[in-house]
């Protein structure tokens, strides 16, 4: 239950980072400052998840409340392996949401 939590708070964090009126100001002013990265990192749903996973993996090892870290939580003793293979996680659930998402809209 942990992980659909988990992915589910990553989708929701990760859309409105990147479609959210909220953050359009900032998506804007950091696009002129570099199209290429941070235009493109705002843009998409499997970048932007990725380090939204990061982070939230990351939270959860600092904070020591493993359930924001699926692979830590279910065995894997190494963080830094567990981390990466979060953000990974993460992000790929996370874009496989948006295109279903996307072809059921259109």
């Amino acid at each position: 239950m942990e992980i659909i939590l988990t992915i589910l708070v990553c989708y929701g964090i990760s859309n409105i980072i990147v479609y959210g009126s909220i953050f359009e100001g900032l998506r804007d002013k950091l696009t002129l400052i570099s199209p290429d990265f941070w235009g493109k990192l705002f843009s998409c749903m499997m970048c932007m998840p990725f380090w939204v996973g990061f982070i939230l993996s990351l939270g959860s090892q600092i904070s020591t409340y493993t359930q924001f870290s699926p692979f830590y939580s279910n065995g894997l003793d190494n963080i830094y392996i567990s981390i990466f293979l979060d953000s990974c996680l993460l992000s790929g659930t996370t874009w496989l949401i948006h295109t279903l998402q996307e072809h059921f809209e259109a």
